[in-house]
């Protein structure tokens, strides 16, 4: 069976001496009850946030997940709380009982909604965003370490419309669209920030990259479907692996990222989704070749990549594995 290596990549770390561990085979994740620190999300709400995990990690090829049912059963048993005094003591008991080498324990920590509104004579147009904020940290079930501790927001918008009748009752009209169209939006903002920690979770915790399976100058396909949580119009930075640097002590801090584009998924399947470029300057998909990698980016992001322009204008040039390999053993 193949060894598995769970490497943390250091930019992403609580703290920089947080420990990498072998495990053999996948993985074994146990999710602990998420709570909730933010008004205006509920505690069935946060409790949720595992069963998207598992739903999102369900196709991972290097980690399973253990569901969050197995272990409440398991903490009633030996008497143990998955309340909010929840302690990452107690987590590690229960991974233990579960075979679990890692414990991921988390809350919702921010929950804002804001709304903007266009007048178009006797219809209003309106847009609501929410943005939710998650914080997640694993614990190492056998050293009871924190090895990553992560923090991601994610966004959603729904729009509607307010016909402007003077005389009948606009107000109440008013009031009941947007208790309509407020209607599960805390969800979506929630399974957008899940979407994004899992990605890197999957990166940091065992190596699994999602990378570019079919390029083209103006559409690609990337290895990230519906069923591992991809999003209809997500973004997602397109990058070519540079050199690997090390830090004065030896360890690898990780590879550097050269930004190829930022795209735009277009089309989903369950397996892999089509993606285009995302707005004009932001990039050059005709750089992006087979095996490039990507991870997750907000409008806000790519706008302020744009602004910078960071993007190539010609592909780096590829390093050999053999010079790599000897850069590392001369360091």
């Amino acid at each position: 069976m193949k060894r598995v290596i769970a490497c943390v990549i250091a930019l992403c770390l609580a703290c920089p001496c947080a420990e990498a561990a072998v495990v053999e085979g996948p993985v074994r994740l146990g999710i602990m009850k998420f709570l909730t620190r933010a008004e205006g999300i509920t505690e069935a709400q946060a409790a949720a946030i595992g069963d998207i995990f598992s739903r999102i990690l369900a196709g991972s090829k290097t980690m399973t997940v253990v569901e969050r049912d197995q272990l409440e059963n398991i903490a009633s048993e030996h008497r143990m709380s998955m309340s909010g005094l929840l302690t990452d003591e107690t987590a590690v008991q229960i991974g233990k009982i579960t075979g679990c080498n890692y414990m991921l324990i988390g809350a919702v920590t921010r929950y804002e909604e804001t709304s903007s509104e266009t007048d178009l004579w006797l219809i209003s147009k309106r847009k609501y965003f929410a943005s939710a904020t998650i914080d997640a940290r694993i614990v190492n079930v056998e050293t009871t370490k924190v090895v990553l501790s992560l923090s991601e927001s994610g966004t959603t918008s729904q729009k509607g419309e307010t016909v402007n009748l003077p005389y009948i009752g606009l107000n109440t009209r008013e009031k009941m669209n947007e208790k309509m169209i407020l209607k599960g939006i805390e969800a979506g903002a929630i399974n957008d920030a899940v979407s994004r920690l899992a990605f890197k979770l999957r990166e940091n915790l065992t190596g699994e990259y999602v990378e570019v399976l079919h390029p083209g100058n103006s559409e690609i396909v990337i290895g990230f479907g519906e069923t591992a949580g991809a999003q209809m119009e997500g973004l997602y930075r397109v990058y070519a692996e540079g050199r690997e640097i090390f830090g004065s002590d030896g360890q690898s801090l990780g590879r550097e990222m050269h930004d190829l584009a930022v795209v735009k998924i277009t089309k989903l399947q369950p397996g892999f989704s089509n993606a285009a470029l995302a707005a004009k300057g932001a990039g050059n998909l005709a750089l992006v070749h087979k095996g490039d990698k990507l991870f997750p980016v907000t409008q806000a992001e790519m706008q302020t990549m744009i602004k910078n322009k960071v993007f190539l204008k010609s592909r780096p040039r590829e390093r050999k594995p053999e010079l790599e390999n000897l850069r590392r053993n001369y360091k």
